[in-house]
């Protein structure tokens, strides 16, 4: 474990340390940590944001900036650390993902390496991103409600509701370059949830 006693510090270690786990507190001497969320988000890095229950604003930001976890600050350390074994035994057990690539039309989705590609392009997403769209790409054609999403993706964590699934889609509309206003992979279906679009003739 490497500590940063602010969020300037944390942005440093960032840019040159590897790891596999951040744990971004609030409440920094210098700025508010779901501002450094974004700094030390990496591919296969995963974020663990301890929020006090006046910072639903923040936790917003913190979902929409891409953080995975949450936490209820002053956090007993104990939870804390069962918390973090918890994140790494789902990555030794490659986040409860069946291992196979999977293709849907120009996507290539391969959980062993946690990569994904459309067409000739890689494209980086954080390990909750990737997660979800595995999650559709293993059903596609199938209509997931919210609720569903929310349970097979998220678990049990008591900060996350909804919207964050919203969110969430509109990260990987935008990041997999499918129009928000006229989606053709992820498609809206009002009322219930959300589907990866079956290609045609597949």
């Amino acid at each position: 474990m490497i500590p940063a006693g602010s969020g300037n510090q944390a942005r440093q270690m960032a840019s040159r340390e590897d790891f596999e786990i951040a744990v971004v507190d609030n409440r920094l001497p210098d700025e508010r940590g779901f501002q450094v969320i974004s700094a030390v988000q990496k591919p296969n890095v995963s974020t663990v944001a301890l929020l006090r229950d006046e910072d639903t604003m923040d936790r917003i930001v913190g979902i929409e900036l891409g953080a995975d976890y949450y936490m209820r600050s002053p956090v007993n350390p104990r939870e804390l650390v069962a918390r973090v074994k918890q994140i790494f035994r789902k990555r030794e057990r490659g986040g409860d993902e069946d291992s196979g690539r999977l293709f849907v039309g120009d996507l290539e989705i391969d959980p062993d390496q946690v990569l994904v590609r459309k067409g000739d392009r890689e494209i980086s997403l954080s390990p909750r991103e990737f997660k979800l769209l595995h999650t559709l790409a293993r059903s596609p054609g199938r209509v997931f409600p919210r609720s569903a999403l929310l349970r097979q993706v998220w678990g049990e964590d008591e900060f996350i509701d909804e919207r964050t699934v919203n969110v969430y889609v509109q990260r990987l509309r935008n990041k997999l370059g499918d129009n928000p206003n006229e989606p053709k992979l992820i498609e809206t279906v009002r009322g219930f949830g959300y589907r990866l679009v079956r290609p045609a003739g597949s």
